[in-house]
């Protein structure tokens, strides 16, 4: 396994005008699996054409199609009116994964997640929810959130953000404790002052988050590196893998 790519890595290309396309194949001769280009980071008038590159690069280069989306699932007591509109986007253009924030879901009714199963079951996507920067990513309430869905039977995977926990003032450790059987994907990023910097520099022990990880979890970089920094900050992590599966 190697390091995946959350296109969060060229923000300051994007915002200086660059598209995530043309960023990703930068990465065409690095050592990565997967990569995630982010919803909120597209051009509404170029979007469709961009996609439709991405996943040709994608199949070149035998990278999984993963898509953040800028969104929650569950709004208190609705499913969000536009998931049905994120799953047929994904369809349309191959994405292998989406990525969506899990919301709040304290008042969903069973019929309403057999709703979203339902919806599920007619796309042949993978939907993960991810830990938010906000309460309903205090460990305690996601925690228990999380239990309601695998109770009521809803496929959705869990993208683990390392980096969410500083905003809610929890330990990213202990909150991997509680959740590691959950996690399908892993979203890693190094914390200081809550602010995001390069791997080691920051308070977070990632090394023991990712040795820890299951072996089939995606370990995704998703955080600000400039070109200079990005070849070492990819090398620390698939360094970290390869000694792990050794240690195996």
């Amino acid at each position: 396994m190697h390091v995946s790519i959350n296109t969060a890595v060229f923000i300051h290309e994007i915002q200086a005008g660059a598209s995530q396309l043309v960023c990703l194949k930068g990465l065409t001769d690095r050592n990565v699996d997967n990569i995630e280009v982010r919803g909120e980071l597209f051009n509404e008038a170029t979007k469709n054409e961009e996609m439709k590159q991405i996943f040709l690069l994608c199949a070149d280069n035998d990278w999984k199609f993963f898509y953040s989306i800028p969104d929650e699932l569950f709004l208190k007591n609705t499913i969000n009116p536009n998931f049905e509109q994120h799953l047929q986007m994904a369809e349309k253009y191959h994405v292998d994964q989406l990525k969506i924030s899990l919301g709040d879901l304290s008042e969903i009714t069973e019929e309403q997640f057999e709703d979203v199963k339902d919806l599920l079951s007619k796309y042949n996507v993978k939907v993960t929810i991810e830990n938010q920067p906000n309460n309903n990513g205090v460990l305690d309430t996601f925690t228990s959130q999380l239990l309601k869905l695998k109770e009521a039977d809803v496929p959705v995977g869990y993208t683990f953000d390392s980096g969410n926990w500083y905003w809610v003032y929890e330990d990213p450790v202990d909150a991997f404790k509680n959740l590691s059987e959950d996690i399908t994907v892993f979203h890693l990023k190094d914390i200081k002052d809550k602010e995001t910097v390069l791997l080691d520099e920051g308070a977070t022990d990632w090394k023991c988050l990712v040795k820890n990880l299951k072996s089939d979890v995606p370990v995704f970089l998703e955080y600000e590196i400039s070109e200079k920094d990005l070849d070492g900050q990819i090398q620390k992590v698939n360094n970290l893998l390869a000694e792990r599966v050794a240690e195996a």
